[in-house]
Formats: structure tokens, C-alpha cells, sequence
């Protein structure tokens, strides 16, 4: 059992009735900002709010904030449309991918806020995507907004920080149309008990949906062993079963429910809930290259397999993420028995293709010749997949910058 807490600050309407409210991850009972990075909180806030059986208020809304990694990955899409408000990160830019992105969480009902920035900055010539706009009382004049918010009578506009009646008073006069501050209320910092998956079962259930795609009976038994896992993806489907007039309760009936995209979000989620982003991030990349890597090379080798080969290239940095030996993580992985001495021991033909990518990651060229001569691999082809993966690793970096 963990406990997760954040900030909840309530959001009010022009009659003082309580519309929704901020939620905010914190580390512990002070209100103070987390050390830990944007993903991860979010990731925190999800799983502790909506997927642990905490009761929410369902006539309320819930302002949580997003990263463009976390938009691009879909983490919204796991959630309740009627409750949850995509809050988008000042950081975040515009890019035809992310548009597409917002477009399409519009579309399926969900309720988009942005800062009062965006009408300053690239994303003014997609204001329309917003269903709100904030602006912060204590950095800007409300009087400066009334004819802003005329023009935007689609866009409901929320100001913060409001201390003072008289500064409510204003910013209703103003156009405001939603109140948040001192003046209403003070922020509590709030506990949540959940109960986290273990990451072993998650890297187990990302093992099977990649390898058996299609085999629901082993999909639903590797979930059903965790039963956090098992409430987590059996609470996910109800979210998204919002029509049926059953409850889903069965497991099968659950991930078939959810589908291979969906649950391969929700684990994504909960993996980044059981880690620190960003304490793993030069490390996940590393990893996706040795991955990428492996993919191309394993095929080259007779008997070899580019997906398994895939795997043992992700997985090679797993020590070194969750902080434990290589051997308590492989013993308890649904991997096979090559796969497994390749990370243990860097045996076997798996094994000899991950040294080789450690050794041309250390350019020690004279050993990848021997090693290549020795695999009968051609050493310029070698280099030339370790090349495209490392292109591929930056592209795919820089996509998910936050």
C-alpha cells in the first residue's frame, strides 16, 4: 500500500457553486512543488484518483495537467471523459501531430485548458481547440481581458489567485465566468491509498501483448496475477464502458473490452507511476537504441528472432532503472531461456549481439571486428544498424521532449 499526495483546489462558478477542482501532485503534506518530473506526477494523480477506487464526485470536473510526451502517448484516453479536463503544460508547443492529438480528445468529449500565454506564442491560430483559458490575477490586469472574452464567447475564461471580494466582483464584471483563489477557498493537500502493480507483472504483461498479441486467455492471465493490475484494467474498462448498462467484472471481458491499444496505455501509465522519468530517461533511451539495435541485428544471426531480440535490448538497462540485480528482475520476466542468459550473462547468440552494441557503444573497434568475423556478420552493416538506430533513438527522443 502507497499513499499519493497532491493539491486540490477548488474551482467555483459565478453563483459561488463549486464547478470542479485542480488537482496537483505533491510529495508529502506541505504544499510545495515536487522534485519529481512532470510525467511521473501526472502518472501519480491518474492512478491514486480514477483508477483506485476512490470515490470522485461525479457532478465535479478535474483539472490535471499534461506534458506533450503524455498527450502524444493517449495516457487521457484511459480516463473519464465527463470528469477529467486536459490541462496543456505551458512548455508544450504546437505541432501537426500534437493538433491532431487535441482534435481528437475535443471530439471525444473531452474539455481542453490552456494558459492565458497562448495568446501570445504559436498556439494563438488554434485558440478554438480550448474550451478554457486561465489567467493568473497577481501577472495580469482582468480589466485588460474584457474584450478578449467578448470575442471568444465559446471559450469560458478562469481566473486565479482571487484573494478579495471586491477582485471577485471585478472579474465577474470582467466576463469571468470561473473563480479560483484564497478568497473561496485555500488548497488542501489531500492522501490517497493505492495500491501500486508490481513493475515485474507490468513488464510481464508488455512481454505477452507484444509476443501474443492475439491470445487473450495468456493476456488475461498474466494481469489477473496482480490484483492491483486486474482492478486497475477492470476499472479502466468500466470508465471507457461508460454505455453499457452492465458493469464490466469479468477479467477476459475486461481486456477484451479494452482492447490491445488501450491496455497498452494503461500499463504505460502505470509503469511511469512506479518510476522516477526523470532519473530513467537517459537510460530509457540508451535502451530504446540497444533495443532498435537488436531488432535489426537478432534477424541477420540463423534461428534468431527480431522482436524477442528487441526485448532483450529494452530490458538490458532494467538493473540500472529499478534499482535492483539483473537476476532478481529476468528470474521473475516471461522470457525465454536465451533471452534470459543474454541479460544475465551476455551468453549465447543474443548475448554476443547486446556485447556488441555495448562495445561499439565504448568504440572499442578492434573487439566488434573480431566479434562480427567471428558471427560471420559483415562489420559495415553491423555499424550501419547501430547508425539508423541511433538516428531513429534521437528522432524518437525528440518527439517525446518535454
Amino acid at each position: 500500500m502507497s499513499e499519493t499526495f497532491f493539491s486540490c483546489q477548488p474551482i467555483f462558478d459565478d453563483r459561488q457553486q463549486h464547478w470542479g477542482s485542480e488537482l496537483l501532485f505533491r510529495e508529502g503534506l506541505e504544499n510545495k512543488f515536487p522534485s519529481i518530473d512532470e510525467d511521473t506526477a501526472t502518472s501519480r494523480i491518474l492512478s491514486a484518483n480514477f483508477l483506485s477506487g476512490n470515490e470522485l464526485d461525479d457532478q465535479l470536473r478535474y483539472v490535471v495537467s499534461f506534458s506533450e510526451t503524455a498527450l502524444l502517448d493517449e495516457l487521457p484516453l484511459s480516463m473519464p471523459v465527463a470528469r477529467l479536463v486536459i490541462c496543456i503544460s505551458e512548455k508544450t508547443r504546437p505541432s501537426p501531430l500534437l493538433l491532431n492529438k487535441l482534435r481528437a480528445y475535443k471530439k471525444a468529449g473531452f474539455m481542453l485548458l490552456a494558459s492565458s500565454s497562448v495568446f501570445s506564442n504559436q498556439w494563438l491560430e488554434h485558440i478554438n481547440l480550448f474550451n478554457l483559458i486561465s489567467v493568473d490575477m497577481d501577472r495580469d490586469d482582468p480589466m485588460r481581458w474584457v474584450g478578449t472574452i467578448s470575442d471568444y464567447p465559446d471559450i469560458r475564461f478562469l481566473i486565479r489567485k482571487v484573494e478579495k471580494q471586491e477582485e471577485f466582483t471585478l472579474a465577474q464584471q470582467f466576463g469571468f465566468s470561473l473563480f479560483q483563489g484564497y478568497f473561496f477557498e485555500q488548497p488542501k493537500i489531500r492522501r490517497q491509498s493505492d495500491v501500486a502493480p508490481s513493475v515485474i507483472t507490468l513488464l510481464d504483461a508488455c512481454i505477452i501483448i507484444n509476443r501474443s498479441p492475439y491470445d487473450i486467455d495468456e493476456i488475461t492471465d498474466v494481469i489477473s496475477r496482480d490484483v492491483s493490475l486486474l482492478y486497475k484494467v477492470v476499472t479502466s474498462a468500466n470508465i471507457l464502458a461508460k454505455s453499457k448498462k452492465k458493469s464490466i467484472t469479468n477479467p477476459k471481458q475486461a481486456v477484451v473490452y479494452l482492447g490491445l491499444e488501450s491496455l497498452r496505455r494503461l500499463i504505460s501509465l502505470l509503469i511511469m507511476s512506479n518510476m522516477n522519468h526523470q532519473e530513467c530517461l537517459h537510460l530509457q533511451n540508451a535502451a530504446i537504441l540497444r533495443a532498435i539495435f537488436m531488432q535489426q541485428t537478432a534477424p541477420m544471426l540463423k534461428g534468431l528472432d527480431g522482436d524477442e531480440g528487441f526485448l532483450v535490448g529494452a530490458f538490458s538497462f532494467l538493473d540500472a532503472m529499478l534499482g535492483c540485480p539483473m537476476e532478481d528482475v529476468v528470474g521473475h520476466l516471461d522470457l525465454s531461456q536465451e533471452a534470459k542468459q543474454a541479460l544475465l550473462a551476455q551468453n549465447g547468440h543474443y548475448g554476443a549481439l547486446l556485447e556488441v552494441c555495448k562495445n561499439i557503444e565504448h568504440a572499442n573497434w578492434d573487439w566488434v571486428s573480431k566479434t562480427c568475423e567471428k558471427l560471420k556478420l559483415k562489420e559495415r552493416v553491423v555499424l550501419k544498424a547501430f547508425e539508423k538506430a541511433r538516428e531513429q533513438t534521437q528522432t524518437l527522443a525528440a518527439t517525446m521532449q518535454v
